[in-house]
């Protein structure tokens, strides 16, 4: 891909993430939306004339062997991630995945190590970490603007109904990768590891559907020096949808959505005097389309024939599933009660 001017796209996937990346990569010169496919060749077809995109795939077998396709951005359901991307990385392509990564942390190593086989480009898009806001973060906390980071707390959650006009049914079918923590818990749980290291110990507590996806979770993540995340998720109740980054002289808050804010606010704690000096506002607006930042990254990998972003890792993908796997494994594992009923 060294010294090529277009990076030509194919999209696995049509559903309202899809649009937004077909809006988006618009926005970028250098890239040229040429084929979709969907579950669906209706979806497909309904997509491709909104999007005036040239090439309709009947399947995701024939967007994987079209010749003229560099990447493929997957945005089917989190529990189809790793079936349709290892699809695409096996026939040579290049892969950006939705997050989150995949359903499972074995997923996630299978696609590592398919990737490396096949020389691919494989990247989690985890949109938040290439924003702004999420860069001056980053440069805040590493410049020792806040001490030394010691928590992190975030939430994010929202009502999301299984039924009627604003129903997402997805989200309540596990085999589709279902639940709020794989959709929302996941955002949480990237900042906690971003900006405080990896493989956590977990103690999480949550309530799930009749279905079986977790409906609410709150999870408490201690990481090896002491340090602690404090995440929770719903699709059953409101939640603040900010985040707090505290620190040894300061804090940091990114407000909801946290996920993906146009500024954040910087405290300094006085030593002489009550409390926290007077706090300051930077402003870090999102240009454009959200989603331009992510694909400006892929494209710049591409370009310099590295095989992994430096801000989005794969060992950092793989982190994250790993804590989302005990963070699961810990909601529904069986109550006293339900072990009692069993027996």
């Amino acid at each position: 891909m060294r010294g090529k001017t277009t990076v030509r796209w194919g999209l696995a996937g049509t559903g309202t993430i899809a649009r937004e990346f077909a809006q988006t990569i618009a926005e970028v010169p250098s890239a040229f939306l040429a084929a979709a496919a969907s579950r669906t060749v209706a979806a497909s077809g309904k997509f491709c004339s909104d999007f005036g995109i040239p090439t309709q795939h009947s399947s995701f077998q024939d967007l994987a062997h079209d010749p003229t396709i560099d990447a493929v951005y997957v945005s089917t359901p989190a529990g189809l991630h790793h079936e349709h991307a290892r699809q695409f990385l096996e026939a040579g392509k290049h892969v950006l995945v939705e997050k989150p990564f995949t359903a499972t942390h074995a997923e996630a190593l299978d696609l590592a190590r398919t990737a490396k086989r096949a020389g691919t480009v494989l990247m989690e898009a985890m949109w938040s970490r290439f924003l702004p806001a999420y860069v001056e973060l980053k440069r805040l906390v590493d410049d020792g603007a806040i001490g030394e980071v010691r928590k992190v707390e975030a939430s994010f959650g929202f009502p999301i109904p299984e039924a009627g006009p604003r129903a997402r049914p997805q989200l309540y079918d596990p085999a589709l990768g279902g639940g709020s923590l794989l959709e929302m818990g996941v955002y949480p749980v990237q900042l906690s590891h971003w900006l405080l290291g990896d493989e956590p110990a977990v103690a999480a507590f949550g309530r799930s559907s009749t279905s079986g996806v977790d409906l609410d979770t709150t999870a408490l993540l201690s990481f090896g020096d002491g340090a602690t995340g404090y995440i929770s998720s719903s699709m059953s109740t409101v939640l603040p949808n900010n985040a707090r980054i505290l620190g040894t002289e300061g804090l940091i808050e990114l407000p909801a959505p946290h996920h993906c804010p146009n500024e954040l606010t910087v405290s300094r704690y006085n030593p002489s005097g009550p409390g926290l000096q007077q706090s300051h506002i930077i402003q870090a607006p999102i240009v454009g389309g959200g989603l331009r930042y992510e694909i400006l990254e892929f494209h710049a990998l591409l370009e310099s024939g590295s095989p992994q972003s430096s801000v989005m890792p794969l060992g950092d993908s793989l982190a994250i599933m790993r804590t989302l796997d005990l963070i699961r494994h810990q909601v529904h594992k069986p109550s006293q009660e339900d072990l009692h009923r069993e027996s």
